[in-house]
C-alpha cells in the first residue's frame, strides 16, 4: 500500500516536472517570438515606465534613433529623442496615455543619434499595466519623405496662387525661403545665368540673406569659381567642408557662415540657366536635401520661365506702344514748335524793325523791348520742345560750358521749384567743349528733373564743372573714359533718396524707370546717354540709398576756340548790291526777312514756292550770290531747291533756315558742318551776321 502510494507520488512529481518544463519552453518561445517580432518591426519600438525611463527597446531604436551602447540605454529618458521644439508636445501626449489610458498617434521630429539631424516620425503610444504599474509602449515609423512631399505640394499650390500678382523676384525669393526652411539652411541665393554662360544677369537673395551686409555676404563665397565649376560639370555640388575648400579663398569667417553648402545648377538641355546655392546648415547636407531642392527649384523655375516669357512679350508690346506714343508726341511737338516758331519770327522781326526804324519814346520803347524779350524766351522754349522730339538738327559748336550752364540756371530753378535749392559751382579753368547748345539744355533739364523727383520736399541740387586729366592707367583699370586725355566734367548732385544698387546697371536703358507709371517714361537718361555717346563723352553714376546721387559727364576738352558771341560782331552793310534769292512758303516770314535783308543793303528776290524760285533764278540776268531758303517747302525741300538753282548759278551759296529740320540731317543725326543753318525764329542781327559770314568769310 505504501509502495503503491509512493509510486503515485513519483508519477505526480514526474508530471509536474514535465508541465514545468513544458511551461518553461513556452515562455522561452514567447520571449524569442516577441523579440523576433519586435526586432522585425519596420521602425522603432520602446517601452518606458511612468517616469519616461526606457525599460525595453528594439535594435532599430537603439542604433538608428539613440545611437547609444546597450549599457547606456537603461538610464535614458524617452523625451531626449524628440526635437527641442517638440518635447513639450511629446510630454503632453505621453501623460495622456499614462493617465487617461487612451491611445495616441501623432507626428513629431525625432533627433537621430543626439542630433542635430532629425526625422519626421509618426508615433503610436499605448498604455499597458504590469504588476499594477503603468508602462507606455511606443511604435514609430519614418514619415520624412511623406512630409517633404506634402511640403512640396503645398508650396506648388502657393506658388500657383502667387503667379498672377507676384513679380519674378518675389517668386524666386519665396522659393529660396522655402528651400531654406526645408533644409534648415541659414542663407540662400538664386543667380540667373546670362546668355554668355560667364556672368549673372540677375541675382535674387532669400529674405534672410538680404538682411546681411553685402560685403559680409560675398566675403566667403567665390561665385566665379562655383559658376565655372557648375558650367563645366553640369551637376550639383555638396560640400560639407567648404571652409577647407580652395573655393573658400582663405576667408576667416566661413566656419559659422558657410561651412556647408549645397550648390545646384538648373539645366535646360545642355545649358545652365540658373544657379541655386544654400548654406549654413548645422549638420551635413545629403542626397535627401539635394532631391528636395532639385524637385522644388525645377518646378519653381518652370513657373518663373513661363512668367518671364509672358512678361517679355508683354514688355515688348508695352515698349512698342510707348515708342509709338513717344513718336506721336514728338511729331505733335515738332509741328507745334514749327508753326509757333514761324509766328514768333513774324513778331520778332516786326518788333525789331519798329524799334530801329521808328522814333519810339519811353515808356513805349520799354514795352516793345518787353515784347522782344518775351519772344526770345518763347523761342528758347520752342527749341527745347524740338529737342524733346529728338528731331532737332544737331550743330556742334565750340563753347564754354560755364556760359551754357549759367544761361540755363533761371529755367532750371523754375523747373525744380522753390523748395529745392540750386547751387552752382563753376570751375575756374577753360571749359571749352564741342557740342550743340540745345543738347546741353536737354542734359541739364533731364538730370535736374530726376534729382527733383528723388528729393522729398526740401533738398539741394548742386551743379559743378571742373577740368580733369585721365591717364592711360586709369582707362585700363575701369575708368568710365576709355581714352586718356583732358576732359571737362559736368556733375549734377542731389541729396535725395538715392538709387538701389540693383537698378544702376539699367539706368540708361530705354523705358527703364523706378518712378510710378504715370510719372516717368524711362526716356530721360536714355536720351542723355545717346547725346553723350554722340559727342564722344562718358557718364558715370554714383549713388547710395538714402544719401543721394551724383551723375558726372566727362566731355573731351575742345582744342578750338569758343564761338564768338554774335552780339560782339559788327555787321557791315551789303556792298555792290549782292543778290539774295529768298524762299519761304509763309508769306509773313517771307515779307519780314525780305525787309531785314533789304535794310541790310542787299538786293532780294523773293518766292513762295520752289518752282517760282527756279523761274526767277533762270530769268535773272546777273548772278545770284546767296540762296536763303526754308528747309521744308511744298513741291521739294530746300536741299533739292539749292541743287536745282546751282545749275544756273554754279557759285551759289545757301543758307538754310527752319523751325525744325529733318531732311538735311545725316545718318548720325549731326548736320554737315559744310551746311549753313539758321534756327527760326532769329533776330535781325543773327540773320545779317549769318549772311555776312557766308558772303565774306574773311
Amino acid at each position: 500500500m505504501v509502495l503503491k502510494m509512493m509510486m503515485k507520488a513519483d508519477d505526480s512529481d514526474h508530471n509536474a516536472d514535465a508541465f514545468s518544463a513544458e511551461r518553461a519552453g513556452i515562455v522561452k518561445r514567447e520571449r524569442v517570438f516577441t523579440k523576433v517580432m519586435v526586432e522585425s518591426l519596420p521602425g522603432s519600438f520602446s517601452i518606458s515606465d511612468a517616469r519616461g525611463i526606457l525599460v525595453w527597446w528594439n535594435t532599430y531604436y537603439r542604433d538608428n534613433i539613440l545611437g547609444k551602447e546597450e549599457r547606456e540605454m537603461f538610464s535614458t529618458n524617452v523625451l531626449e529623442v524628440f526635437h527641442p521644439d517638440d518635447r513639450a508636445f511629446a510630454l503632453e501626449k505621453m501623460l495622456n496615455v499614462l493617465n487617461l489610458g487612451i491611445e495616441e498617434t501623432d507626428e513629431a521630429r525625432v533627433l537621430l543619434r543626439g542630433g542635430p539631424k532629425f526625422q519626421w516620425r509618426m508615433i503610436t503610444g499605448k498604455r499597458i499595466i504590469v504588476d499594477g504599474e503603468p508602462f507606455v509602449v511606443a511604435v514609430g515609423i519614418d514619415i520624412s519623405e511623406r512630409k517633404r512631399f506634402e511640403a512640396i505640394t503645398a508650396f506648388r499650390i502657393r506658388l500657383h496662387d502667387m503667379v498672377e500678382s507676384a513679380s519674378l523676384e518675389e517668386l524666386l525669393t519665396a522659393t529660396i525661403d522655402e528651400v531654406e526652411r526645408l533644409t534648415e539652411s541659414s542663407f540662400g541665393f538664386f543667380h540667373v545665368v546670362a546668355d554668355d554662360q560667364a556672368t549673372f544677369s540677375s541675382r535674387i537673395f532669400s529674405t534672410g540673406t538680404k538682411m546681411v551686409d553685402a560685403e559680409q555676404r560675398n566675403a566667403s563665397l567665390n561665385e566665379a569659381e562655383f559658376l565655372a565649376e557648375a558650367i563645366q560639370k553640369r551637376e550639383l555640388v555638396i560640400d560639407n567642408a567648404y571652409n577647407r575648400s580652395p573655393h573658400c579663398g582663405g576667408a576667416t569667417n566661413v566656419e559659422s557662415a558657410t561651412r556647408r553648402i549645397l550648390f545646384i545648377p538648373l539645366m535646360r538641355g545642355a545649358v545652365v540657366t540658373a544657379l541655386l546655392c544654400i548654406g549654413g546648415k548645422s549638420f551635413d547636407y545629403d542626397e535627401d536635401d539635394a532631391m528636395v531642392v532639385t524637385v522644388l527649384v525645377n518646378f519653381a523655375w518652370d513657373i518663373v520661365s513661363r512668367k518671364r516669357a509672358e512678361l517679355s512679350e508683354q514688355k515688348i508690346q508695352e515698349s512698342l506702344v510707348q515708342s509709338q506714343k513717344m513718336e506721336l508726341v514728338g511729331q505733335l511737338a515738332r509741328g507745334i514748335a514749327h508753326d509757333f516758331n514761324n509766328m514768333l519770327g513774324v513778331i520778332l522781326g516786326n518788333v525789331e524793325i519798329a524799334i530801329h526804324q521808328l522814333d519810339i519814346e519811353e515808356p513805349l520803347l520799354e514795352n516793345m523791348k518787353a515784347i522782344l524779350k518775351a519772344t526770345e524766351q518763347s523761342s528758347t522754349l520752342c527749341n527745347q520742345l524740338i529737342a524733346f522730339s529728338r528731331k532737332q538738327c544737331v550743330m556742334p559748336l565750340v563753347l564754354d560750358l560755364n556760359v551754357m550752364v549759367e544761361r540755363m540756371l533761371a529755367i532750371l530753378r523754375r523747373l525744380i521749384g522753390e523748395n529745392i535749392s540750386l547751387v552752382w559751382m563753376p570751375g575756374h579753368q577753360s571749359m571749352s567743349i564741342k557740342i550743340d547748345p540745345a543738347q546741353i539744355d536737354l542734359i541739364l533739364g533731364n538730370l535736374c528733373v530726376n534729382s527733383r523727383d528723388a528729393i522729398d520736399n526740401i533738398g539741394t541740387i548742386t551743379i559743378e564743372t571742373s577740368s580733369a586729366h585721365v591717364y592711360k592707367a586709369e582707362c585700363v583699370t575701369g575708368h568710365c573714359c576709355k581714352v586718356p586725355g583732358d576732359y571737362v566734367t559736368l556733375s549734377v548732385t542731389d541729396n535725395g533718396c538715392g538709387i538701389e544698387k540693383k537698378h544702376l546697371p539699367h539706368l540708361f536703358e530705354p523705358f527703364f524707370t523706378t518712378k510710378e507709371k504715370r510719372i516717368g517714361t524711362g526716356m530721360g537718361l536714355a536720351t542723355i546717354y545717346g547725346i553723350i555717346k554722340q559727342n564722344g563723352a562718358s557718364i558715370e553714376c554714383l549713388s547710395e540709398p538714402g544719401k543721394g546721387t551724383t551723375f558726372t559727364i566727362w566731355f573731351p576738352r575742345s582744342v578750338g576756340y569758343a564761338d564768338q558771341n554774335e552780339s560782339n560782331i559788327l555787321v557791315s552793310p551789303g556792298h555792290n548790291k549782292e543778290v539774295i534769292l529768298l524762299v519761304d512758303d509763309e508769306p509773313d516770314i517771307l515779307s519780314i526777312c525780305k525787309l531785314m535783308l533789304e535794310n541790310g543793303g542787299y538786293m532780294v528776290l523773293d518766292a513762295v514756292l520752289p518752282s517760282e524760285a527756279i523761274r526767277i533764278a533762270e530769268g535773272h540776268k546777273g548772278e545770284i550770290q546767296l540762296l536763303v531758303t526754308d528747309v521744308v517747302l511744298p513741291e521739294m525741300n530746300g536741299c533739292d531747291l539749292s541743287k536745282k538753282v546751282q545749275e544756273t548759278s554754279p557759285n551759289l551759296k545757301t543758307l538754310f533756315m527752319s523751325g525744325y529740320t529733318i531732311d538735311i540731317v545725316d545718318s548720325e543725326g549731326v548736320l554737315d558742318m559744310g551746311v549753313n543753318y539758321l534756327q527760326k525764329p532769329f533776330p535781325i542781327k543773327a540773320l545779317l551776321v549769318a549772311v555776312r559770314k557766308i558772303l565774306n568769310p574773311q
